[in-house]
């Protein structure tokens, strides 16, 4: 996971891929998916009036397996709608957010696109995103999570709330081991325990025994949060309060200052890339990431399991992290929202959602998917990211968070270093750095 978003996939040029109208052959992945699937048997439902003339829908989408969703999902809505065609263009969902601003209003951008739901706020203030229709609200809130709902829902200091973002799929962070350098039944279970591992371990062959992006917020609030204390409160909008440095907060600060003794390597040479690098290369027995690694881990050879982050001091339960939720928003510069608000709530079947897992690895945002999995192996990655997935809760999306992340980042960064031993006051500088109090 990177700073500030919910994908760690590769940013890559601005070059655009279309799957239809261009000729594109689709791979023998996405024909084998598309041929499995009665289209007609999909139960899809959606309250807006569809024109009949022929009409174009472009789609920025993620390279590296949402692109192939993407692609058989299109074919699959076309069969239902025969004059409506999907055109796929490669913008990373990370740059999606910002870049939207920019093509949108000269008529350059997308009808639907996809990113992470924190980047909401920003969006919303922007005027780039359509809000969700009343008329559709409910197919939306039946066809997800009560969690993922919350993330696509923007709560406001005044009270009120608006529904903006289509849930695809839900993610957060979880303990990944080399299975051929550790045993099941030996992974630490507490952050004692973890700690003691990493102090006895016999670091040999430049094998490492534990590392996270500790300088990284959005890994290292896992620390400052419980299950009654998040990120500017209950329902993510108290523009007064992060709650990060409660009294609580700095208790189980305790965990996070131990593990930085124990591991003794700064912040800045420790952040996600380095530390997926070395797990690929079977150079780390356990890693905290997330399932948008699980292809690349894959890829890499290695044999490995996922499970939820060992306990903090005084708990049994995994520690209380974010989670994000990946969302299709309708751009408020399409001249087709009726059709991208289709697709959308198309993408958010069973049947979608069942293949995006199958095409991405990655989490549905529903919670009745996994038993139409037909792997094995990826539903046995899901069960391990569910096991934390159920202590996380979303990550908040007004546009006032996004002061969260430079002010705690350098909070965890002083913290961890050793650059600071007053850990209320340096939670308290960053809080006050975060808020509008």
């Amino acid at each position: 996971m990177k700073k500030r978003i919910l994908s760690v996939a590769l940013v890559v040029a601005m070059a655009t891929t279309m799957f239809t109208g261009c000729g594109k052959k689709s791979d023998k992945e996405v024909k084998n998916a598309v041929s499995d699937i009665d289209v007609k048997s999909i139960d899809f439902k959606t309250n807006q009036q569809l024109t009949s003339d022929k009409v174009e829908l472009t789609i920025w989408e993620s390279s590296a397996g949402p692109d192939k969703f993407i692609e058989a999902a299109g074919e699959c809505f076309t069969k239902l709608y025969p004059n409506i065609t999907i055109k796929y263009v490669n913008v990373e969902s990370t740059d999606a957010n910002s870049k939207i601003v920019l093509d949108g209003p000269g008529g350059n951008g997308p009808d639907l696109f996809a990113t992470a739901h924190n980047n909401t706020g920003v969006m919303a203030a922007s005027a780039s995103i359509a809000p969700v229709p009343d008329s559709e609200k409910e197919i939306v809130a039946s066809s997800c999570s009560a969690s993922a709902l919350a993330g696509a829902t923007l709560n406001k200091a005044d009270g009120t709330s608006q529904l903006y973002g289509f849930p695809v799929s839900v993610e957060t962070y979880a303990l990944f081991y080399n299975k051929d350098l550790i045993k099941e039944e030996e992974i630490p279970k507490t952050m004692s325990d973890l700690v003691t591992y990493i102090q006895n371990y016999d670091k040999k062959d430049g094998i490492q025994p534990f590392l996270f992006d500790a300088g990284n917020a959005y890994y290292s609030v896992m620390f400052t949060s419980t299950p009654t204390i998040h990120l500017y409160g209950e329902n993510g909008n108290d523009i007064k309060n992060t709650y990060m440095n409660s009294k609580e907060s700095v208790a189980q600060m305790a965990d996070f200052t131990a593990l930085a003794k124990a591991i003794n390597q700064k912040s800045g040479d420790i952040d996600y890339k380095h530390n997926d690098s070395l797990f690929a290369a079977g150079q780390l027995v356990m890693n905290v990431s997330g399932a948008w690694n699980i292809r690349t881990f894959e890829e890499s050879g290695i044999n490995f399991g996922i499970t939820s982050i060992p306990a903090l001091t005084g708990s049994t339960n995994p520690p209380t992290n974010f989670m994000g939720v990946r969302c299709m928003f309708v751009s408020a510069y399409s001249k087709h929202q009726p059709e991208a608000i289709a697709f959308a709530e198309f993408l958010m079947t069973k049947e979608m959602q069942a293949l995006r897992s199958k095409l991405t690895s990655t989490m549905p945002a529903r919670d009745d998917v996994l038993e139409m999995i037909d792997s094995d192996k990826i539903k046995t990655y899901m069960e391990g990211i569910n096991k934390q997935i159920a202590y996380s809760y979303p990550m908040p999306n007004m546009a006032q968070a996004s002061l969260f992340w430079t002010a705690f980042e350098s909070a965890f960064a002083n913290i961890w270093n050793g650059e600071t031993t007053e850990i209320q006051a340096e939670l308290d500088t960053a809080d006050k750095s975060a808020t509008k109090k």
